[in-house]
């Protein structure tokens, strides 16, 4: 239902989704804070004790790193050289947190669909292959 791959979608977004990206985001601005003393102290952010804001930031910067490294594949029917890739090495303070969230949602939605599959009568919409686009 909060899918933003699947053919057929509401327009709704997760709120779980929404705390992670929020919470994201609170971290990445203290965390490249330009007063010393916010950098220094390093502020601890609660976030209950099932998920942890900081480690989902290093996953998601070590898999920016990798796509890197991997390079840019051709994933869409246009031409080579069409679309722009945006790399993590080049990427500075609001580029590199709009990076890392998008990386957060990408991985939140993938986590969403797998749950899906997994459940027969629920998760039916993934193999809509005939269904049309909205």
């Amino acid at each position: 239902m909060y899918c933003r791959k699947a053919k057929l979608k509401l327009p709704l977004k997760s709120i779980l989704e929404e705390y992670k990206c929020g919470k994201t985001r609170l971290f990445s601005v203290l965390e490249d804070s330009e007063d010393p003393v916010v950098k220094t102290v390093q502020p601890t952010i609660k976030t209950g004790r099932k998920w942890k804001v900081v480690e989902t930031v290093d996953e998601a910067k070590v898999c920016l790193q990798i796509k890197e490294v991997i390079g840019q594949t051709q994933t869409i029917r246009k031409e080579l050289g069409s679309s722009r890739a945006k790399w993590w090495s080049k990427a500075e303070g609001k580029g590199k947190r709009d990076m890392v969230i998008n990386e957060i949602r990408v991985h939140e939605d993938s986590r969403r669909v797998q749950k899906a599959v997994h459940q027969p009568q629920q998760g039916q919409w993934t193999n809509w292959d005939n269904a049309l686009q909205k």
